[in-house]
């Protein structure tokens, strides 16, 4: 109970914290439009669902763990603070008064790091499912009013030379059709990419200093183990 009080005690102090510097920053971070949380994820395209992928920003794949009972203390501190402000607190909390064990703290952490891979990769699947899908839809669509317009020259009277140039008109909306299907996935696919590799990223950048901070503990565990074997 007691590291519980001093683990919260710690939490809200970073909270107060945070208000006070990122206190100034709200009304210009603020915009006018509509909140996004307000928009359901049926009614989100691909690219939109790419924008929420940050581990920086979003709790699903940032190394924190739910925090819920203090998102109205935290309501107007920054997406990627609060976050960051949570990996703290949570390695606070594992580490505090030197009780457990090294290897019991990496084991946690390296689940923890599973489970947010895991949600990210499922989302990033997801998106691209959902891209892929769109895509067919366009094809089918555009497939169909081709057809209807080849139709269309069919029960035309028409010369040999405006049939052939009627056709060629079709061929050339074809090609610029697909063509720029072509370039759309090439885009899709290389923002795709990079989310992955800021994914990544992010986990090497917070692995790092859990890892500092982890080699810490441990010298702090051994010396205190050692001192009370004497």
């Amino acid at each position: 109970m007691i590291y519980k009080n001093k683990y919260m005690k710690q939490y809200l102090y970073i909270l107060f914290f945070s208000c006070v510097v990122f206190g100034c920053q709200i009304k210009t971070e603020r915009g006018e439009g509509p909140d996004e949380s307000s928009v359901s994820a049926a009614e989100k395209t691909a690219a939109e669902k790419m924008k929420a992928t940050d581990p920086r920003k979003n709790e699903r794949y940032s190394l924190t763990e739910d925090r819920s009972k203090f998102e109205e203390l935290r309501k107007d501190i920054p997406a990627e603070t609060k976050s960051r402000n949570d990996e703290k607190a949570l390695y606070m909390e594992w580490m505090s008064g030197y009780e457990r064990e090294p290897s019991d703290i990496r084991s946690k952490y390296s689940s923890l790091v599973a489970k947010k891979r895991e949600n990210f990769n499922k989302d990033m699947n997801q998106i691209r499912d959902l891209y892929s899908k769109e895509e067919t839809k366009k094809k089918d669509a555009f497939s169909k009013a081709i057809a209807e317009e080849r139709n269309e020259i069919k029960d035309q009277k028409l010369s040999r030379e405006d049939r052939t140039e009627a056709y060629n008109k079709i061929d050339t909306k074809r090609r610029d059709f697909y063509a720029g299907l072509r370039e759309d996935r090439d885009s899709f696919e290389a923002d795709y990419r990079q989310k992955r590799k800021d994914f990544e990223e992010y986990i090497k950048e917070r692995s790092d200093i859990f890892n500092g901070q982890l080699k810490e503990y441990t010298a702090k565990f051994n010396d205190l183990k050692k001192a009370k074997g004497k």
